[in-house]
């Protein structure tokens, strides 16, 4: 028998849109939330690949994280993410099917980033169906997305989101990143979770191509990087020459390394380096904190 869920569309206040509403899905089990410096010592990516996301979304560019199985590291990896977020952006969290698209007229579309917790008809707190391509139709204005959905290769998500949900090629093109995880068993009995690919998503023509920026050997259990196309992308989202953004890149993986080092891994100190590199001193209460929300 297929589940019925009653929606109550109501309208939303700003505040409304700061809390993280069903942002873990809902499980059994409770969410444990991991800094973006305990999953590179997890080895689920190297610290450029973390540094280039963060640098990312931090230039108000927008990601989408894909893994085929449940609890691959999708949402935790995306809320590590979020604390590259300056300051000065907005943290909106999209109500799913009782989204009412209030935030419209609430805020500046440059200073706002749009976070659905996934992209699926699963449950009534995910995104899907024609608001879930309004929502990709918002980047059209000037808005960053974060979310997360099931596919198993940067193609799979592609042809899902355009195919099947029926989002715009050209509005899906103006995703800077999609991630694909997946989640392994180990011979100890236990998992390991990998980033095995990020693309950069390009529109050609009707359709939509991922250019390759990050890929795993699994072999290896490396990763490898197309080091100057992802100088090329930082480099139109912040506005400066290609050297510049390459070695502002490896300034921050640096950093990455350095924290690591230092056995910091408590998302609380993560936050303040991070936020003490760009210059800004944390407030006590975050608005919009999915860890603490």
């Amino acid at each position: 028998m297929q589940r019925r869920y009653v929606i109550n569309e109501q309208p939303l206040s700003p505040r409304d849109y700061e809390v993280p509403v069903g942002w873990w899905g809902w499980n059994w089990d409770p969410p444990i939330p991991m800094s973006i410096t305990a999953i590179v010592r997890a080895g689920n990516m190297d610290t450029r690949t973390a540094a280039l996301c963060g640098m990312t979304i931090a230039s108000h560019g927008s990601l989408l994280i894909a893994a085929e199985q449940p609890h691959s590291g999708k949402t935790t990896t995306l809320t590590a993410l979020l604390d590259y977020l300056p300051l000065r952006t907005r943290r909106v969290f999209v109500r799913g099917w009782a989204e009412t698209f209030d935030f419209l007229e609430q805020t500046r579309a440059e200073e706002t980033i749009l976070l659905a917790n996934e992209l699926s008809s699963h449950l009534p707190v995910y995104l899907w169906g024609p608001k879930a391509v309004r929502v990709f139709g918002t980047l059209r204005r000037g808005y960053a997305l974060g979310s997360t959905l099931h596919a198993d290769s940067a193609e799979e998500a592609v042809a899902q989101l355009t195919e099947e949900l029926g989002v715009a090629p050209a509005d899906l093109a103006r995703v800077h990143l999609l991630m694909v995880m997946r989640i392994y068993a180990t011979s100890r009995g236990g998992h390991a979770r990998r980033v095995v690919s990020l693309h950069r998503l390009a529109a050609r023509g009707d359709a939509v191509s991922p250019i390759p920026l990050v890929t795993h050997d699994a072999d290896e259990d490396a990763h490898a990087h197309d080091e100057s196309a992802e100088a090329a992308l930082l480099a139109s989202l912040r506005g400066e020459d290609a050297e510049a953004a390459d070695r502002e890149l490896r300034r921050r993986a640096a950093l990455l390394d350095e924290l690591i080092a230092r056995d910091t891994f408590e998302i609380a100190d993560v936050r303040d380096a991070l936020a003490a590199d760009r210059g800004e001193h944390l407030p006590a209460g975050l608005r919009g904190d999915p860890v603490n929300g």
